[in-house]
């Protein structure tokens, strides 16, 4: 299976992209590592301006897309879905949700498991990076240590907020506005120690991109910047922010990044170091 990520949003480090890392030679790995480190500092220091949120997912095939969407569920099951354990949660007062607003009840279920739209973020890219290296799934007999790995970079700017999520019927005021799609972020208050520990916060679709529409994302595809240096360059607009000698200049730099890059990470060192 073909990744989605396209090479214009995609870096990898000259020490990864050797082919055949043997897992003896520590110090190669050790290298690596740090190329991942150094590219993660430089998005962080001379990146967007707005900052980003990270995701780390241990199959780069992988769509980026919510648990729900991996279940199978159509955009019209989803929020019948969610309704429904949005008032069952209400109904018996699990974890307090009679005195939450509608988001906030979603945020704790889905850190209990549950199949919602939320996809898991982190403000952390070190916490993104272990869940990318610690992920134990079995993917057609295979586990996923085994496969190169992707650490996903979002722009904080390129997303709405939700409006008074704190408040009841605040999910059914933002699934039926009809045509005013967006990508939406929910950062939330420390309801969950889970939550607070991982640094956690939430990317969502008001109306989820099908796999049909969108192969990448079901926050629909991140599309190449038609200016700038991203347009002209990307792979040296790569290289100046996650490369080992950074653009010193923060603002040209910023001006072109597009809404999400993506890291990748060589299965050779990063189930290994």
């Amino acid at each position: 299976m073909t990744d989605p990520w396209p090479d214009w949003m995609t870096y990898e480090s000259t020490t990864i992209k050797k082919a055949g890392i043997p897992r003896a030679r520590r110090k190669t790995k050790v290298q690596a590592a740090r190329d991942v480190l150094t590219a993660i500092n430089g998005i962080a220091l001379i990146g967007p301006t707005g900052g980003v949120v990270w995701r780390g997912q241990a199959d780069i095939s992988w769509r980026l897309q919510s648990k729900a969407a991996r279940a199978g569920m159509t955009p019209a099951e989803v929020v019948k879905h969610e309704t429904a354990m949005i008032n069952e949660a209400r109904i018996i007062g699990a974890d307090g949700a009679q005195h939450m607003g509608d988001w906030e009840i979603l945020a704790k279920m889905r850190h209990h498991g549950a199949a919602t739209r939320l996809i898991d973020v982190t403000r952390d890219p070190l916490i993104a990076l272990w869940f990318l290296c610690d992920d134990d799934a079995m993917v057609g007999g295979k586990s996923v240590r085994d496969q190169t790995g992707i650490l996903l970079a979002l722009q904080r700017e390129s997303f709405r907020r939700i409006n008074n999520p704190q408040k009841r019927d605040s999910y059914r005021e933002l699934v039926s506005k009809g045509k005013d799609k967006a990508r939406l972020m929910y950062s939330t208050p420390p309801i969950d120690p889970r939550i607070a520990a991982q640094r956690g916060s939430f990317l969502l679709h008001s109306h989820p991109v099908s796999e049909a529409e969108s192969s990448m994302s079901e926050l629909g595809d991140f599309t190449q910047p038609s200016t700038g240096n991203w347009m002209a360059d990307s792979d040296d607009a790569l290289e100046k922010i996650c490369g080992p000698v950074m653009s010193t200049d923060r603002g040209p730099w910023c001006q072109g990044v597009e809404a999400m890059v993506a890291l990748r990470s060589s299965s050779n060192f990063s189930r290994g170091v």
